[in-house]
């Protein structure tokens, strides 16, 4: 039952995040552009989660955690240099 709900959860993923590609292809503003590349980093943590619990490969839970924190990292670089033209 459970593995039926994750290939649900692993279908719906996989709509969104390709909605979310086209979103972060062609999104008029950059501000778009950022939100539809966190939900697609949001999406493949989640697909890495799923995975690993699927598949009992608990270890690349650390490589989910050090997927998000980077995702954060790069969404703050990304926006001071939209804000004031460079990062550092």
């Amino acid at each position: 039952m459970l593995d039926a709900v994750l290939n649900f959860y692993s279908i719906g993923l996989a709509i969104l995040g390709l909605t979310a590609l086209y979103r972060a292809y062609s999104g008029p503003s950059p501000t778009d552009r950022i939100v539809a590349m966190n939900m697609i980093n949001t999406m493949v943590t989640l697909y890495i989660l799923i995975y690993c619990y699927r598949f009992n490969q608990y270890h690349y839970i650390d490589v989910a955690l050090l997927l998000v924190l980077a995702g954060f990292v790069a969404t703050l670089a990304i926006l001071k240099l939209l804000r004031d033209g460079r990062i550092i």
